[in-house]
């Protein structure tokens, strides 16, 4: 029923929308810390020209290091949004090209119905729209897409990425006539793994920035989220598969999950390489404070996430 398209654009879209959740949220996030930092070594350099040098050379030194350290940042979120864009347009470019009549996709949005498709429509559409406001104000620095305006667009991209995310799996749950979809846990599992997989995301793009030190000093907390995905995506699975098991109609499917070659895919890769991998390499890497297993540990939760889709929707489309 659905091909290698569907699950591209779907795996694509959802990662795009997770990484653009992240890194607004983990924005925002900064953003208020370093003007709370900001304010600190202001007063701190007000006291030491009241009180002698001994305060204030640490205080500029300080500065320093955080100016250096937002500048790392910026560099992070331009290339991180970027990418998350290209992600998305990519998918939303698949979309197209899976219907075969991309006219059909204008008539959606000028002509709406209380549809999944309709809501599908106008998240990638308003998520295009504010990923690229954030593309312009982050890598082109235009002075318009800054301020105010980029952090109401942050809000707003994360409200809708959520809303994205979701829709890669309530795209599945629309098919009436595909018994192992009709469950609502289906659009749970899938926004946690575009979660997951957008942390892993923002993760590798951090690891491979330059001046990458500065900022993987920061990122435990990012880790910690990511283990909490990682802990909610496999909770999700297991409700889906207890809901699956559970629906008579959706034996034929369960039973070509349960052929070797596609119960190998699936305990391998969406579990194996998705799931227990990354848990076990994130725990390590905050545990002993080891940064090599970043980029390891993000890519076969990456590489889990395709697998996982492979599985769900190659069982249900027979």
């Amino acid at each position: 029923m659905y091909g290698a398209l569907v699950i591209a654009y779907l795996f694509l879209g959802g990662v795009a929308a997770g990484g653009f959740f992240a890194m607004a949220a983990w924005s925002l996030a900064f953003e208020r810390s370093t003007c709370t930092n900001a304010w600190t070594r202001a007063n701190a350099g007000g006291l030491g020209r009241r009180t002698g040098n001994a305060v204030a050379a640490p205080a500029r030194t300080a500065n320093g290091a955080l100016l250096r350290r937002a500048q790392a940042f910026s560099s992070l979120q331009a290339r991180m949004y970027t990418l998350c864009l290209a992600l998305l347009a990519l998918a939303v470019a698949l979309l197209l090209w899976d219907l075969g009549r991309p006219e059909r996709a204008l008539l959606v949005l000028l002509h709406p119905h209380a549809t999944v498709i309709t809501f599908g429509a106008f998240c990638l559409v308003t998520e295009l729209a504010l990923g690229s406001l954030l593309v312009l104000g982050s890598l082109f620095r235009l002075p318009f897409a800054q301020g105010r305006l980029k952090r109401a667009a942050e809000v707003l991209c994360c409200a809708f990425s959520l809303a994205t995310m979701a829709y890669t799996g309530v795209f599945l749950v629309g098919n009436l006539a595909v018994p192992l979809w009709n469950t609502w846990t289906i659009a749970a599992v899938f926004t946690c793994s575009s979660l997951s997989g957008g942390v892993s995301l923002l993760l590798l793009a951090d690891y491979f920035i330059k001046d990458q030190t500065l900022l993987l000093r920061a990122v435990r907390p990012l880790q910690k989220c990511h283990l909490v995905c990682l802990a909610a995506e496999a909770a999700s699975i297991a409700l889906f598969m207890g809901v699956a098991f559970g629906n008579p109609a959706a034996q034929s499917s369960l039973d070509l999950l349960l052929s070797p070659d596609m119960l190998a895919t699936a305990v391998v890769g969406a579990l194996g390489c998705g799931l227990v991998a990354p848990a076990l390499l994130e725990t390590y890497s905050l545990t002993r404070k080891e940064c090599r297993t970043i980029p390891v540990s993000d890519v076969l939760c990456l590489f889990g996430g395709l697998c996982l889709r492979y599985c769900v929707i190659a069982c249900g489309g027979i």
